[in-house]
């Protein structure tokens, strides 16, 4: 069996909790209800109108609106910053690739009009000579 000594310990450790836990919880307030008292609830309402329905339905709508408005517009600005950048590099490695094909078009053309006229005036001079 157990020691009596260790139990009236235990006993006076509990005893020590006890007190200083009722020592920190708070008394409840004078109006506090308690479970021997009957507290009365407000009186049900009428049912309301489809007509107040429908409106307090509609201030429902644009106060969400109005609170998810600035969050769905980020949400918006995001996705289509996100898309239109990838598009804006896609139409920027395109034109690039465009104007350099352009470039090199134009650079071997007058190369080539280059080497036309000097091969002509070579020609010329060499009949004249």
């Amino acid at each position: 069996m157990a020691d009596p000594d260790v139990l009236g310990k235990a006993d006076a450790l509990l005893q020590r909790h006890r007190a200083a836990r009722a020592a920190k919880s708070p008394e409840p307030p004078a109006d506090f209800p308690v479970l021997t008292e009957v507290v009365q609830g407000a009186p049900a309402a009428a049912p309301l109108s489809e007509a107040e329905l429908v409106q307090i339905e509609r201030d429902l709508r644009l106060e969400l609106l109005g609170l998810l408005g600035p969050e769905f517009e980020r949400l918006v600005e995001a996705k289509v910053h996100e898309r239109l950048g990838a598009k804006v590099d896609d139409v920027l490695t395109l034109t690039r690739k465009v104007l350099e094909a352009e470039v090199r078009a134009a650079v071997r053309e007058a190369v080539a009009q280059v080497i036309a006229d000097e091969v002509a005036r070579l020609q010329r001079g060499g009949e004249a000579g």
